[in-house]
């Protein structure tokens, strides 16, 4: 009996009850993480939260407006990053709540 790829199985599995666009978003807000990770220093980390994506428009908590422009002035940047992980156009724009 030949093995199934478990990847395979999660794909057919996540497709088949709908959730692939909730896993695509959850993927999102990790790849956010871990291109913050690259760009800024590890104690404003915790100032930024990654919370969800809705119609290509990543929102992300930020505690102050100074870091809102931080992430602003590396936009380009993190979205570059997250469509080429990602595939395709999955963020167009990142918003800000402060």
């Amino acid at each position: 009996m030949p093995f199934t790829h478990l990847s395979d199985l999660l794909g057919k599995s996540v497709r088949k009850k709908g959730l692939s666009s909730q896993v695509e978003a959850a993927m999102i807000l990790e790849l956010f993480q871990q291109k913050a990770k690259e760009l800024f220093d590890a104690s404003l980390l915790p100032s930024m939260r990654p919370l969800y994506v809705k119609d290509r428009v990543l929102t992300i908590a930020v505690l102050s407006p100074v870091l809102a422009q931080e992430i602003k002035l590396h936009e380009p940047a993190i979205i570059e990053y997250i469509n080429a992980k990602a595939g395709g156009k999955a963020v167009e724009h990142i918003r800000f709540l402060s």
